[in-house]
């Protein structure tokens, strides 16, 4: 008999509030091992088994939060709250407002001169920053907002939030934006050099890299993020990059460092070779 066998019988034959019982003995002992761990073996050796983005706590975290944020979005208050749904709007942090203004900063720099203005929001949720960008711009600038997203993400997103575009596939970048925006999603990429090309090639004006980690002296290594400690509950792998390295790949592709922000503390990896901090760049298509 194989183990698949094995597991449907015991399934079927262990009481539920057993298995019950076993879930949350599993999902305590996991609250006492860091949220964030250095991966020396790298993303190959340690991507088996884990269950990713594509977990439902995901989704439902990006959908029970959509109407809170949206509303944060609108009126005078401050544009101070995080755009990831693992973590509760609260009542905002200076922190999220730097963040938030270097986005602004971005759009408005590539927005300049224009009655239109084009983004695409590579691995952006439900498009949480649509609805700052649309509080920033000027009156009389169109916004044409674009998101790329998981299947399950896009779906609701159709759904809920008719104003942005959502795609679910690479055909998000046959397109040309006059911003490409990746904010927290470029590390979780394994091949994220082959990404980021592909970002710096769909825009024509400018590219804003966001709440992006980096070291300054050991070269790019990965970490595993445990977040039962948030609203997500699952783990995932990704990079901390080497901002050297980081840089030299998007001015190969021909875009030119304009501004670069601080935005925070890193996440203080367990046993990573080099502290980290998160940080923002702000890349022009050359002349």
């Amino acid at each position: 008999m194989t183990d698949g066998n094995l597991r449907r019988i015991a399934k079927q034959l262990t009481p539920p509030i057993v298995v019950t019982g076993a879930r949350r003995v599993a999902r305590a002992a996991d609250r006492q091992l860091p949220e964030w761990e250095y991966v020396p073996e790298g993303w190959a050796g340690a991507a088996s088994g884990l269950r990713g983005w594509e977990d439902p706590s995901v989704l439902d975290a990006y959908r029970t939060q959509l109407p809170q944020f949206r509303a944060t979005s609108e009126g005078t208050a401050p544009l101070a709250h995080g755009t990831s749904a693992a973590v509760a709007l609260g009542s905002g942090s200076i922190a999220n407002q730097n963040t938030m203004l270097a986005f602004a900063y971005a759009l408005l720099l590539a927005s300049r001169d224009r009655d239109r203005v084009s983004v695409l929001d590579w691995g952006g949720g439900l498009g949480f920053h649509a609805f700052v960008a649309r509080s920033v711009l000027p009156a009389g600038v169109d916004l044409d907002y674009h998101c790329k997203e998981l299947p399950q993400l896009c779906e609701v997103g159709r759904r809920e939030v008719p104003e942005v575009t959502f795609w679910d596939d690479e055909r998000a970048l046959d397109r040309v934006y006059d911003l490409v925006l990746a904010s927290s999603s470029l590390q979780y990429s394994e091949q994220w050099q082959a990404d980021l090309g592909r970002l710096a090639g769909a825009t024509s004006s400018h590219l804003f890299l966001t709440r992006v980690p980096v070291v300054f002296h050991h070269p790019a290594f990965v970490v595993l993020q445990r977040t039962r400690g948030h609203r997500f509950d699952t783990e995932y792998l990704s990079w901390v990059f080497n901002q050297e390295s980081l840089l030299g790949h998007v001015a190969a592709s021909g875009l030119q460092l304009i501004r670069e922000f601080l935005i925070g503390p890193g996440c203080e990896a367990l046993g990573a070779p080099e502290p980290d901090e998160t940080r923002a760049y702000l890349f022009r298509v050359r002349a």
